[in-house]
């Protein structure tokens, strides 16, 4: 029987491993738990507008619709060239920018692309910094080859122009929260990979004059309302007749700002409203602002794979405790399941407080996951315990009465009302279970008297002709005789004559009804023995 149950727990194991690899690949699924509850209870949604910096400015320039994609390239860099030019042009009035953000990639055309160049270096060798981001579309498309993802790229730009060099924008923005990668890697064709930064992280790691890059984190920003970023926002327009330089409407006084340059209009997020510049410029701020609007989440994998487990195990640990310790509920595998998830809750919950007095959070989709794994699985490996009947019951009733209902008025008149003028040693009446008066209507019968027969300590079948017969029956007389082979529970057969008793059980001594007239006087001594 060990074996049994250990090969029987082998199996829960495995399949708890299994369930556990699969939920790793549902990350969409268990980092929505993350990123709500995170929405819900870390972030100071009334502290975005008055902790957004004034060091903020997004500068929309829209891409035109024309007919030729050409004109409209030609007409976009021009307008992106103005603003440049019009930046260095403030710059000679002591008007000096932070850096520029370009939210904008430049692709391989040659279309006005040396202007551009000669217009960007005319910014650095003033040391300005100039900040673009760098398509990664071939990465998000399944394909993270560095060289076929740079061929359509304006490298001459990215090489030994700008700042920083390919940097990467990767926001996914969920309700009121940002999250974005510290690094995205793309590998080569010589086994190795190139490195490309988040503009956010690349851009404070300059502001603090940092030479130490950190490890890769995800990050996690506050998306504040559109409303608040908006009184933050500037147009640029070229004048007509002029393409050299612009101005920006309002007015915009560029001195000691980081500038967010984008095409508010094309680049929209349509499922929140939101222009994607946007989320670069919220993720800019939270590094820019002391008072900070979220922590940030311990994202390890390692980490959060350990914390998995050991509450995962540990929730098998409280089930099996609650199960050795509090006999009443030995026989109730769902209610010891909600016990054990519950109070493994709360230990989860006392962790992830004494986690947050270090300034982090624990992510909690995938532990959830995996409590809800194990304790379902904890449940039924209960649940096949018992109903094997090698489990110790709670020894709630001293008599279980099994019949056939065939012989119901004759064993409720010669076995069930004696039994209840019985008493106990210490002058209490007997607790029975007879199934007319301990299942109620509308409750799952089997499941019912199995447990019965678990938290009982002697089994009375009254065995006539039919009773082995009928399914119920054999089922409560094999359940009790395994559960008396592990010397669990007691067995008192009553027969109406030797020929009904089964040949299988022939061996078990058994009252004869027709040889022993005074039946109920034997069970009443074995009973007090």
């Amino acid at each position: 029987m060990k074996f049994i149950t250990f090969k029987r727990l082998a199996i829960y194991l495995i399949t708890f491993f299994v369930l556990l690899g699969l939920s790793l690949t549902l990350t969409s699924f268990w980092k929505q738990w993350d990123a709500s509850l995170y929405g819900a209870l870390y972030i100071d949604a009334d502290a975005y507008e008055s902790n957004l910096s004034d060091q903020i400015a997004v500068v929309n320039i829209e891409k035109p619709d024309l007919d030729s994609k050409d004109a409209s390239l030609k007409q976009f860099r021009d307008k992106i060239i103005a603003f440049l030019n019009t930046v260095n042009a403030h710059h000679a009035n002591n008007e000096n920018p932070k850096a520029i953000l370009l939210d904008i990639s430049f692709s391989k055309d040659t279309v006005q692309l040396q202007a551009l160049k000669e217009a960007v270096q005319q910014l650095t060798s003033k040391n300005e910094k100039v900040y673009a981001v760098y398509s990664l579309k071939d990465y998000f498309d399944k394909l993270p080859i560095f060289q076929s993802n740079d061929a359509g790229q304006a490298r001459v730009l990215y090489d030994s122009v700008f700042t920083g060099g390919r940097l990467q924008s990767g926001f996914i923005a969920h309700d009121n929260l940002i999250t974005y990668p510290s690094d995205i890697y793309l590998q080569t064709g010589f086994r190795d990979s190139v490195q490309i930064e988040s503009i956010i992280k690349r851009v404070n790691l300059d502001r603090q004059g940092s030479k130490i890059t950190p490890e890769f984190e995800q990050l996690v920003s506050p998306l504040g309302p559109i409303e608040a970023m908006e009184k933050q926002t500037y147009s640029f327009e070229i004048p007509d007749g002029s393409g050299m330089e612009g101005s920006f409407s309002p007015a915009l006084n560029i001195d000691d700002k980081f500038i967010l340059v984008g095409d508010l209009k094309n680049d929209y997020q349509e499922d929140i409203e939101t222009p994607r510049t946007y989320f670069m410029a919220w993720a800019l701020n939270e590094k820019l602002v002391d008072q900070k609007m979220v922590k940030q989440p311990m994202n390890n994998l390692a980490i959060i794979i350990g914390q998995t487990l050991f509450f995962s195990l540990f929730i098998v640990l409280v089930f099996s405790l609650l199960f050795k310790y509090i006999t009443a509920l030995k026989t109730k595998p769902k209610t010891l399941a909600v016990l054990a998830f519950i109070i493994s809750l709360i230990f989860f919950v006392l962790y992830g407080m004494l986690i947050y007095t270090f300034d982090r959070i624990i992510p909690i989709g995938l532990t959830l996951l995996g409590m809800l794994i194990a304790v379902l699985l904890t449940w039924r490996f209960a649940y096949k315990f018992l109903v094997t009947g090698v489990a110790e019951g709670a020894e709630k009733y001293d008599v279980f009465i099994s019949y056939s209902h065939g012989n119901s008025a004759w064993i409720k008149q010669n076995v069930y009302e004696p039994l209840k003028t019985f008493k106990k040693e210490n002058g209490e009446s007997l607790n029975i279970f007879f199934d007319e008066k301990s299942i109620g209507v509308g409750e799952a019968f089997t499941s019912k008297y199995m447990w019965g027969i678990v938290d009982s300590k002697v089994f009375i079948p009254v065995i006539s002709e039919e009773y082995y017969g009928k399914n119920h029956c054999k089922n409560e007389m094999d359940l009790a005789y395994k559960r008396s082979v592990e010397k669990l529970l007691k067995i008192i057969p009553i027969a109406f004559s030797y020929n009904c008793v089964p040949q299988i059980y022939t061996h078990i001594n058994f009252l004869d009804i027709t040889v022993n007239p005074k039946f109920m006087e034997a069970i009443r001594e074995s009973l007090l023995k």
